[in-house]
C-alpha cells in the first residue's frame, strides 16, 4: 500500500517538474519564504500520511465459525395438568342397627318394658373434597 502512495506522489512530482515553465519574474530571493512554506507543507501533509499508514494495522480476518443447524423443533404432544380439588359425590348405604329402648310409660299410662328396637337409615349422597394430583395428558 506504502508503494503505491509512494509512486503516485514520484509520477506527479516528475510530471509538475516538465509540464511547468520557469519564470523570470524578479529576484532570487523574492519567493524563498513561499518555498519555504510551500515544502514544509508538503513535509507535514507526508508525514501525516506515511503515519496514517502505518498507525492502524488492518483488521485481522473474522474467523471462521462453522455453526450447526438447529434441530427441528417438535412441540410436545402432551401438556401437564396441575393437581386441584374436586368435589366428589358418593353413595352411602343405608344401615340397620339395634338400639334398647328402655322401659317407660306410654301416653296412656301403661307401663311399657325395655326392648330392642331396629333402626334402620337410609341411604344418601355424601359430597366431599378429593385433591387430584397433577399429571401429564397427551392430546
Amino acid at each position: 500500500m506504502a508503494k503505491k502512495y509512494i509512486s503516485i506522489a514520484l509520477v506527479l512530482t516528475l510530471i509538475s517538474l516538465f509540464a511547468v515553465t520557469s519564470a523570470d519574474a524578479g529576484s532570487k530571493g523574492r519567493h524563498r519564504w513561499q518555498g519555504a512554506g510551500i515544502a514544509l507543507g508538503a513535509l507535514a501533509l507526508g508525514g501525516f500520511f506515511a503515519h496514517q499508514l502505518y498507525a492502524y494495522p488492518p483488521p485481522p480476518p473474522p474467523p471462521f465459525v462453522y455453526s450447526v443447524p438447529p434441530e427441528p423443533y417438535d412441540p410436545p404432544s402432551y401438556e401437564y395438568v396441575p393437581g386441584h380439588w374436586e368435589t366428589v359425590r358418593e353413595w352411602v348405604p343405608g344401615t340397620w342397627e339395634k338400639v334398647w329402648v328402655p322401659g317407660h310409660y306410654d301416653r296412656w299410662g301403661n307401663w311399657i318394658a325395655g326392648h330392642y328396637v331396629e333402626r334402620k337409615t337410609p341411604g344418601r349422597y355424601v359430597e366431599r373434597r378429593v385433591w387430584v394430583e397433577g399429571h401429564y395428558r397427551r392430546y
